[in-house]
């Protein structure tokens, strides 16, 4: 298995709590409760608790920025990012594009 299919795993593994998480960004855990309820993450579910992957902290830094740096309300910031693709976000490597199922999907 190539390195960029084994970190495009390992980023996608919910292995983060919500405290961990929000420690990593810098902002409280009911900000992230808000941003899910709000619809702008959906954090991996184990019962009650939640869990982040590297790829949602990613996505909720993008979210953060946003939001605080630039000013935009939620409802603006949830339609800029569901126009976004995750590459386009992230700025991907080709490489790391080129194993993600969605973007081979709809690049065929």
């Amino acid at each position: 298995m190539s390195d960029a299919l084994n970190d495009l795993k390992f980023n996608n593994k919910p292995v983060y709590t919500i405290g961990v998480a929000a420690n990593l960004l810098g902002v409280c855990q009911a900000t992230l409760r808000l941003w899910e309820k709000k619809g702008l993450i959906q954090p991996h579910r184990i019962g009650k608790n939640r869990f982040y992957s590297q790829c949602n902290v990613e996505r909720l830094q993008h979210i953060k920025q946003l939001l605080q740096k630039e000013r935009i309300n939620i409802a603006g910031v949830k339609n800029i990012m569901g126009k976004s693709f995750c590459w386009e976000i992230k700025k991907c490597p080709s490489e790391e594009r080129d194993t993600c199922p969605v973007y081979r999907r709809l690049n065929a």
